[in-house]
């Protein structure tokens, strides 16, 4: 599934950087993960995707466009 929120698709690989504040600030978090889903949300709610997580305990993290940066890469290592 695609969203005009996202610049990528479900099953594309991301590198995603999330930012203290958003889109701007320190980046508290870096990783690369492929997509697993993307949820539209009705109302005023930003639509949602979701990576696993290659570190830590948990096993997935939802992630709104506003909440960080992402781009498209060719390949995870």
């Amino acid at each position: 599934m695609a969203s005009e929120e996202f610049p990528f698709e479900q099953g594309d690989d991301v590198l995603v950087r999330a930012r203290e504040h958003g889109t701007h600030g320190t980046i508290v978090a870096k990783f690369t993960a492929e997509c697993k889903a993307i949820t539209e949300r009705p109302g005023p709610r930003s639509a949602i995707a979701r990576f696993d997580l290659p570190f830590g305990t948990m096993n997935s993290v939802t992630i709104s466009p506003f909440e960080g940066e992402f781009e498209v890469v060719d390949d995870v290592e």
